[in-house]
């Protein structure tokens, strides 16, 4: 039945599944998705003339192409969309844990926008330091464009879903054609260096305009919107009472994703002839379709830590530690691959194609889930995390 006012956690709500069990699943995911970025992330730092993707051919070795390949179908605008869904999701958990501790909506209110000026401050800095393209920033700002909508009813969460999709149809599958047609096509220009004034003053311009960019032209929103709409339902919470919707959810945005970024990969690996115009409109598509993938990568995520919630074992709590120090490691991942692949750094990219870009960003993920799976053993929590919720609360 929709919710036409807010309400309060109730007994009911989850009551089969302990907390300590429900957190397993959106940490687990949170988890798997910090190595999903780390490798979209390592991508950026290759200097390799031939690297492709984004319409442009696959380049290097055979196993190169097949490592961009996969990364097409399965991890390039395939892992945001997952964060971004999980945010949304994190963001009603954290209501209900409000809720459940008597804290009024008001005072949730304040601590949710506190959270995302401060993961906005973040966000800033890591994009001039380190990454602009970073996601930190984006999902800030989206907490405070639109976090209002955690306390409106489902039919309102609803219409904007509808909204937010209509525009982003129109303002992505429209500007990729349009500028197919106007001869545009790869932008990417390499990772801005460290050496110079005019990089550190692009990197400030980066990160300013970046937040907006993300939010405007790629569906941050939507996938914001979804993650909320789930995290009523209690997805990722309480699986156990979704099975069917989560088999059906998984099936189906799965394959949507991997049938949208077909054509651009097939195009990649030059078994599809397309014009250099039509580059564009199926960068366009796998972007698109990466909304479905965000929540049937997360709906796929609940069914593994359903299975593994009985008996995690080291692995998996290793993974979950991960995802409740997920800014953490995120920060770790981000610094790990930029140190060891930017070329004005240790300067890897000069030397790797995209196999060994992948392979050194899952070094840097497993070494900072190792250390998130000491400091769980510790009792500590990860101090991006804490610091973040030290400010947020006050």
């Amino acid at each position: 039945m929709e919710r036409t006012t807010p309400t309060p956690a109730t007994p009911e709500r989850h009551a089969s599944v302990p907390a300590a069990e429900r957190k397993l699943t959106p940490d687990l995911a949170r988890g798997f998705m910090l190595l999903l970025i780390a490798m979209a992330y390592a991508g950026m730092y290759l200097t390799a003339d031939d690297i492709g993707g984004y319409g442009a051919p696959f380049g290097g070795s055979a196993v190169d192409r097949t490592a961009s390949a996969l990364a097409a179908l399965f991890l390039e605008n395939r892992a945001f969309p997952l964060f971004g869904v999980l945010f949304g999701i994190g963001m009603v958990m954290m209501i209900d844990a409000a809720r459940a501790k008597g804290r009024s909506d008001a005072e949730t209110r304040r601590v949710i926008r506190r959270r995302s000026v401060w993961l906005l401050v973040f966000g800033l800095l890591h994009a001039f330091l380190v990454f602009p393209g970073e996601i930190l920033a984006a999902y800030g700002l989206t907490g405070l464009l639109f976090g209002w909508l955690l306390f409106r009813s489902d039919r309102a969460v609803g219409i904007a879903t509808w909204i937010a999709i209509a525009y982003y149809a129109i303002v992505i599958g429209g500007g990729t054609i349009a500028a197919g047609l106007a001869g545009g096509s790869e932008t990417w220009e390499g990772i801005v260096g460290y050496t110079t004034l005019e990089d550190w003053t692009t990197r400030l311009a980066g990160a300013v305009g970046a937040p907006l960019i993300n939010v405007l032209f790629f569906p941050m929103v939507i996938l914001v919107v979804l993650g909320i709409r789930l995290g009523r339902k209690g997805w990722l919470q309480d699986p156990d009472s979704h099975v069917p919707a989560l088999r059906k959810a998984a099936a189906i945005g799965v394959s949507v994703s991997v049938a949208g970024a077909l054509p651009l990969t097939l195009a990649g690996l030059d078994v599809l002839e397309v014009p250099d115009e039509a580059f564009m409109p199926l960068f366009g598509l796998q972007i698109l379709t990466g909304v479905a993938a965000g929540v049937g990568y997360a709906a796929l995520f609940a069914l593994i830590g359903r299975r593994l919630q009985r008996r995690p074992g080291a692995v998996t709590k290793a993974l979950a530690a991960a995802g409740q120090r997920s800014l953490s490691v995120y920060l770790f991942c981000s610094v790990g691959v930029a140190v060891l692949l930017h070329p004005d750094l240790i300067g890897l990219g000069d030397h790797l194609h995209r196999a060994g870009a992948m392979a050194v960003a899952f070094g840097v993920w497993a070494v900072g889930v190792a250390l998130a799976a000491w400091l769980a053993a510790k009792g500590k929590k990860g101090p991006a995390d804490a610091l973040l919720r030290r400010l947020a609360y006050r």
